[in-house]
Parts: structure tokens; sequence; C-alpha cells
């Protein structure tokens, strides 16, 4: 199992982390409003979620460094339909406390 982390860093804004392929990674997630409330979840979910998402269709360095969950359907249209089944395994994920 993956470890995602995600820490607050401002506004709707997380300093997002995983492990992949023995290396750390980082990114910096804005969250919507909008998009944590309509599916019912903290936006520090979402931003755990979505980082899962896309390590799971692409490599770690071909994610944007920093980047607004909005623009996610644009690269990946499946993203709005399979949110929650990653927000179902972004709960109880670890939050780095």
């Amino acid at each position: 199992m993956r470890e995602i982390v995600a820490r607050p860093a401002g506004a709707g804004a997380f300093e997002v982390e995983a492990t992949a392929g023995g290396r750390r990674h980082a990114w910096r997630v804005s969250v919507p409003g909008e998009l944590a409330a309509r599916h019912g979840s903290e936006p520090e979910d979402v931003a755990r979620a979505t980082i899962a998402f896309l390590l799971d269709r692409e490599p770690p360095g071909s994610i944007m460094a920093s980047f607004d969950c909005s623009v996610v359907p644009r690269y990946f249209p499946e993203y709005d339909a399979e949110l929650p089944g990653y927000l179902a395994g972004a709960a109880g994920a670890a939050d780095g406390d």
C-alpha cells in the first residue's frame, strides 16, 4: 500500500507527498471547496485521493508539480466518476501526524 500524506499549505492548498519507486515525491495540490463539498469529503482527503488517482495512471515525474484538482478531468475524463472510490480509500489514510 502506498503512503500519501497531505499537509495544509494555505487556503484550499496542500503539500502532498508520496513514495513511489523508492523515491519521495511532492506536489502542491489546490482543492476547490465545491469539489470537496460535492463529494462530502474533507479537502485534504480530496488532495490525497487525487494524487492516488494520478499515480495509478502516470509516473510521479509526469504529474504537474503544482495544480488545481479542477484541471484533472481535462486530462483524465474518468476523474469525476472514479474519485469517490479513491476517496473511500483515502478515509483513514496517513495524515502525517
